[in-house]
């Protein structure tokens, strides 16, 4: 009676160890199947700082730390008193050769020259006359020493009046005109400077300036936010690189709140890296992996940067050990 107790006993005990070895196949079967796994991330967004490349003081501030900004929206406006009065000369300058000589300056520049011509025409004669005089010793070399000298320098004038009246005829050389226009041009890009507005439809997250701040070139005035550029990176291991594909939508989840936001993968890492302290997994840590890069969406007004989510990838095999 006891040895047949003892051969119950004893199969019941094979039964449990095939069960468990049935089991536990199962399981480790069931693991290695493809399926959909958990990666965790923090949510980022863009942000651009903003600033003027030429200094200044500052003069007026049309926003505050939090305020919506749309895109050409003024955020500061430096002093630029001396810039517009530069540009005032510039334009003065520019117009002024533009329009090029008045009229009455060529009547007159022409006046000079007919004038100067009529000069040097009676002295080149009275040098003639006094070469005649000379060659009968009538009279001294010094008259006809006065006479050619006199002929010279009003030569010299008259083509010197000449040359004024052909400038001023022609106008203005375009050259010098595009040279004005250029540093017309420079000076309008440096008033643009002076007012430093939001690029594009963003937050303004924070102002760095004071009014009467006096700001170098180049000094940051401001952090914007494209709140409509979120993103979360993520970590994946070697394995899932064949899996995981750009344009490929993914499922992601927050601790806030039950709803189930869509991402779609827009970047993934071409060179591993080992894994950063800061993320975590549903399972053990990998000690090298890729990181892939997951657009999230703006409309919801439920993602904000900061936030930890949850991404879950399908038809990908467990993590590694």
């Amino acid at each position: 009676m006891e040895a047949r107790v003892a051969g119950q006993k004893r199969r019941i005990r094979i039964i449990i160890v095939v069960v468990v070895v049935i089991v536990a196949a199962a399981w480790l079967l069931v693991r290695r199947q493809p399926g959909t796994r958990v990666v965790s991330g923090t949510v980022e967004v863009d942000e651009v700082h903003v600033a003027s490349r030429y200094g200044g003081r500052v003069e007026e501030i049309y926003a505050q730390e939090g305020d919506a900004l749309t895109n050409g929206q003024p955020i500061v406006e430096l002093d630029a008193a001396e810039l517009r009065a530069q540009r005032d000369y510039t334009a003065a300058v520019l117009e002024e050769l533009v329009n090029g000589p008045r009229p009455a300056e060529i009547d007159a520049a022409k006046h000079d020259w007919e004038s100067l011509a009529a000069q040097l025409e009676f002295a080149q004669t009275e040098a003639k006359r006094q070469t005649e005089l000379y060659q009968k010793n009538v009279n001294s070399s010094s008259d006809l020493d006065d006479a050619n000298s006199r002929a010279k320098s009003l030569r010299q004038s008259t083509d010197a009046a000449k040359r004024r009246y052909d400038l001023l005829a022609e106008g203005t050389r375009p050259e010098i005109i595009t040279q004005t226009k250029a540093q017309l041009a420079q000076v309008d890009a440096q008033l643009n400077e002076m007012r430093i507005a939001a690029p594009d439809n963003s937050v303004l997250e924070v102002l760095s300036v004071k009014l009467g701040d006096v700001l170098p070139a180049n000094h940051e005035v401001a952090t914007l936010l494209y709140t409509q550029h979120l993103w979360v990176r993520v970590y994946v291991p070697e394995p899932w690189l064949g899996l995981v594909q750009i344009g490929q939508q993914v499922k992601v989840h927050t601790d806030s709140s039950s709803e189930e936001f869509t991402g779609t993968i827009e970047q993934v890492n071409r060179a591993a890296e080992f894994t950063p302290r800061n993320v975590q997994t549903v399972e053990d840590r990998v000690r090298q992996v890729f990181g892939i890069k997951v657009r999230l969406p703006s409309d919801t007004g439920r993602l904000r940067a900061g936030m930890s989510v949850d991404v879950s990838i399908p038809n990908v095999p467990p993590f590694p050990k």
